[in-house]
């Protein structure tokens, strides 16, 4: 077998850190590895790593493998993303130009599910908030409920939806949900109630989201939607922010349409300081888009795009996300 040329073009925040990482070291019987651990400056810097590549691994979201990306990728023939969405990838131009493109699909749903839970229960109870003012010096009891019999809406049940299905019943909580292709059997399995998309908004005291940032799932979660929630519900997004209308979320917290919100996830990433519109408000919980950043999920995700890359060269294509 021919020996490849391996890049990792965006690891930063750093993931593997070198080509030396024993995940990346495992690609040396295949090919010659190089790793990027700076975030390019430019769309030109990015071309310019890529460009002789025959095998990417995708760490960050932020590099677009869009047309004239791939057009400057003429050997190209892999791309490995590390993580479950393909958003920053055109995958029909990919497949034009004979690009396989994978994921790693339920390497990090445990730790998304807890910190979306985690994010749920630090809203209702104000936990941030309360810490400030404690250490503040004030001595306040917020506004909250109890999650034992509350009603938890779920849009997606997939991986993550899934489990947070599961730590809900948990809870003690009823749980709904709504996703694109119903799955009965699933949601029987998880003794889930599957809904109309408006009733679970209606009913819901809490809202998480779990859908991919597909075409029709951008910016389907708006106004609308938010105006039939409860003024004491909370919504939870640790999925993609394009999923939500920012500045409808921004304004429902704002006049008080929802009681609070926990964010993982934004537009803009990582969030200017002085481009974040939710800095000044005290009922969001916000998290840097840590949601797979766990000891156990690093370890998986730095693994399975690498077993996606061996499998690939070795004839065996898995995770294939553009057959």
């Amino acid at each position: 077998m021919d020996r490849v040329k391996i890049v990792v073009p965006d690891d930063f925040p750093m993931s593997y850190g070198s080509p030396d990482h024993p995940d990346l070291a495992r690609l040396r019987d295949y090919g010659d590895v190089q790793t990027f651990t700076t975030r390019f400056a430019d769309r030109e810097e990015f071309f310019a790593r890529i460009a002789d590549a025959e095998v990417v691994i995708n760490v960050r979201a932020y590099s677009q493998f869009d047309e004239e990306a791939l057009a400057l990728a003429p050997k190209l023939k892999l791309i490995s993303v590390q993580g479950v969405g393909t958003d920053n990838v055109d995958l029909e131009a990919a497949k034009r130009r004979g690009v396989v493109v994978t994921n790693t699909p339920g390497v990090n749903s445990v730790s998304v599910a807890e910190l979306a839970i985690g994010l749920m229960i630090a809203a209702v109870r104000a936990i941030p908030l309360s810490d400030r003012r404690m250490r503040d010096g004030t001595w306040q009891h917020p506004p909250a409920f109890e999650l034992h019999g509350k009603t938890l809406g779920l849009l997606g049940l997939g991986a993550i939806g899934s489990h947070v299905a599961r730590i809900g019943k948990g809870l003690g909580m009823d749980v709904v949900a709504w996703s694109w292709r119903r799955d009965p059997e699933r949601a029987q399995r998880l003794g889930v109630e599957l809904v109309e998309r408006d009733e679970l908004f209606r009913r819901s005291d809490v809202v998480s989201v779990h859908l991919k940032n597909t075409p029709e799932a951008r910016g389907s979660v708006g106004a609308a939607e938010l105006g039939l929630m409860k003024p004491t519900a909370v919504l939870v997004n640790t999925a993609r922010a394009a999923i939500l209308d920012q500045d409808a979320v921004v304004a429902a917290l704002r006049d008080g349409t929802i009681a609070a919100a926990g964010l993982d996830v934004y537009l803009t990433e990582p969030l200017p300081p002085d481009q974040n519109p939710y800095k000044d408000l005290d009922n969001v919980v916000l998290m840097p888009h840590a949601g797979g950043v766990t000891r156990e999920s690093s370890e998986r995700s730095n693994r399975a795009p690498v077993e996606n890359v061996i499998e690939y060269l070795e004839g065996r294509p898995t995770n294939v996300v553009n057959p």
